[in-house]
């Protein structure tokens, strides 16, 4: 990978995952990152012993260096002068500083914005939380399941109706890695922006805001047709496929599932019904145009439900590439 941010030093004071997983970003592009953490515990994602039903206490703590490879680490406690003196000795040598911790908590340690500036006026300072800097919840702490997930409706729309609790996340730190690597987008513009005006300016990253961010065209179809978006909405155009049977997924013999993202379904129909020993569909009268195509999508999509079901995933991945 290109180190594009050779000669970038990042001073972080963050724990878990959302925060550190922006500067582990950084690290793969060639960024120097010193991570602080408490001088007796460290982070305290070390202490984290199990995600779910998976063992982490044994060898390598895979969701630690998950969020934190590529780093260097200094203990230091904050709460003492000795301590304070030296992170502010590093923020002075640094191009950004990088924090997760809430705002009561940086004006108690003494490493806000302004506390910050004042031992170097260029930092770039930056905060991943998890409600926003602004509002009533901007002291609350919380995670990707809480903030990414369940509050920004992506839990909502993937829960089917009638279902006792909301579907978790597909994997263990979703959000915060997603959220992670907005974070670190928003650092490469703001040193862009420092590079060109000379400006050094304030990065707010939130789990709710990047979770809202990936459901927002999701969120501007509900606007639009006054409908909550959710798995109806979803099945609706996966496995129907409005007026487009070359859209969606479809299940092969050994219960694997091939997706088609054939958005001009009529320019493909003719090479698709050759691909899948269908060729005569191509010229069925039903099938024949654009619009008998849209017509009678329902039809075309049941035959090709019957077809894929006849071989297996490996079998359809080779008859592709003919």
């Amino acid at each position: 990978m290109t180190k594009t941010m050779e000669g970038i030093r990042v001073l972080e004071v963050a724990e878990h995952t959302f925060v550190p997983a922006a500067s582990a970003v950084l690290a793969d592009w060639g960024a120097d990152v010193i991570k602080v953490e408490h001088a007796v515990r460290g982070d305290a994602m070390r202490g984290l012993g199990r995600i779910g039903v998976l063992d982490l206490s044994k060898g390598v703590h895979v969701i630690l260096e998950h969020s934190n490879r590529g780093k260097r680490s200094i203990g230091l406690d904050l709460a003492q002068s000795d301590g304070l003196d030296v992170l502010y000795a590093i923020a002075k040598t640094s191009d950004v500083f990088l924090t997760n911790k809430q705002p009561q908590v940086l004006d108690k340690l003494k490493i806000s914005v302004d506390d910050l500036r004042a031992q170097n006026p260029d930092i770039i300072y930056a905060r991943g939380t998890a409600f926003g800097p602004k509002g009533p919840d901007r002291e609350r702490g919380g995670y990707d399941m809480t903030g990414f997930w369940c509050r920004a409706a992506s839990a909502a729309a993937i829960t089917p109706p009638g279902f006792p609790s909301a579907l978790p996340q597909p994997a263990p730190a979703y959000g915060d890695s997603i959220g992670g690597m907005t974070i670190a987008g928003g650092i490469a513009a703001a040193l862009l922006r420092r590079e060109r005006t000379g400006e050094a300016g304030v990065v707010d990253v939130s789990l709710l805001g990047s979770g809202a961010w990936a459901m927002s065209a999701a969120i501007a179809l509900s606007l639009q047709n006054e409908a909550p978006w959710g798995l109806t909405s979803m099945a609706t155009q996966a496995s129907r496929g409005p007026g487009n049977p070359l859209t969606g997924t479809y299940k092969t013999r050994d219960e694997r599932f091939v997706c088609f993202v054939m958005l001009q379904a009529f320019a493909y129909w003719p090479d698709f019904c050759g691909h899948i020993g269908r060729p005569e569909l191509a010229s069925d009268p039903r099938f024949d145009s654009h619009e008998n195509l849209a017509t009678n999508a329902g039809l075309a999509r049941e035959i090709i439900s019957e077809v894929m079901a006849t071989r297996t995933l490996a079998e359809w991945t080779a008859a592709s590439r003919h």
